[in-house]
């Protein structure tokens, strides 16, 4: 995605009274496209076959099959970063967790995308697609989140996700429940160096970097 469509979509988005888009920066070690109404951001696996959604996505979590045009309806704006993130025209709605709907598909590159809906509030929906390489899931990607806030999915095995800062204290935590996790927790863009996936044991499965 160019900055073209960002800058696009930073524009159209409705922002709530208050709340100013943050700043886009260019991503230097995640790579993805994430469209918030409150926020536009730079963030971030094989192509894709018919079958087994669980398989299809990673995680034992196949979700209901949807419109993809249902998912964020009435977002025109959004829906089209979808379509120009090559997303097909189905998406798996996978659950709702603290009130955050979560959506997930493979594009037509093999990239894994989301989108989420707070079903209670007007302005906090977004879309994401994941273009690290291998991508999630995968042992170095463990957790998908949107930045800023856990808000994702996670691989089979994974029990709690973390917001790391550099000095390794833990900003903000979510139990996994159905490979789902959601925080109301707003950490802020960049405040996290790291986004960590622990097991039930507590061991550390990943830890990606996040873009400072």
């Amino acid at each position: 995605m160019n900055q073209d469509v960002i800058a696009r979509l930073a524009a159209a988005n409705p922002v709530p009274s208050g709340r100013p888009p943050a700043a886009v920066e260019p991503p230097r070690v995640r790579r993805a496209l994430v469209a918030v109404a409150a926020v536009i951001a730079v963030a971030a696996p094989a192509a894709a076959f018919a079958g087994d959604i669980g398989n299809l996505l990673g995680i034992s979590n196949g979700g209901t099959t949807v419109p993809r045009s249902d998912v964020l309806a009435g977002q025109t704006d959004l829906d089209q970063a979808l379509q120009e993130m090559r997303v097909g025209d189905t998406m798996q709605l996978l659950g709702t967790v603290n009130g955050v709907r979560i959506y997930a598909a493979r594009n037509a590159d093999g990239h894994i995308c989301l989108a989420i809906d707070h079903v209670a509030e007007t302005y906090e929906k977004g879309v994401l697609c994941d273009l690290n390489d291998p991508g999630f899931p995968s042992a170095t990607d463990e957790a998908l989140s949107f930045p800023g806030q856990l808000q994702g999915i996670a691989a089979d095995g994974v029990a709690t996700v973390a917001l790391v800062d550099a000095d390794g204290n833990v900003l903000d935590s979510a139990p996994v429940e159905d490979n789902l996790f959601a925080s109301g927790t707003h950490v802020g863009m960049g405040a996290a160096a790291y986004l960590e996936a622990l097991d039930a044991n507590g061991n550390v499965l990943s830890k990606q970097k996040l873009p400072g």
